[in-house]
């Protein structure tokens, strides 16, 4: 069975989240925050270039990809806060040194 343009935009859709997975997984952030613009677009470009009975051919494989963004949505919220915490505690550090000398 040959693969429609809209099911090979949703596995190059699928692979670009793996992607952006693994940069926050190797804490690569600034290829994360790149490739999630080009994720973003794609997404945007997919919704408007489809009618939704084209859609709605492919509904499943939509539903995997919403709930792998809220996903990696929650990881991407979790690093943020990581990292927010880990600058505030530099920053205490910091003073701290300061005040020392």
């Amino acid at each position: 069975m040959k693969e429609t343009t809209i099911e090979l935009q949703l596995d190059e859709l699928l692979k670009l989240e793996q992607q952006l997975t693994t940069f926050l997984d190797e804490e690569e952030y600034d290829l994360f925050q790149q490739q999630q613009t080009v994720f973003s677009d794609q997404i945007k470009n997919l919704l408007t270039n489809n009618s939704p009975e084209t859609l709605s051919t492919v509904i499943e494989q939509l539903k995997t990809l919403e709930t792998n963004i809220a996903t990696l949505q929650n990881k991407s919220a979790q690093h943020f806060k990581q990292l927010k915490e880990k600058s505030l505690l530099q920053k205490r550090n910091k003073s701290k040194i300061k005040a020392y000398k």
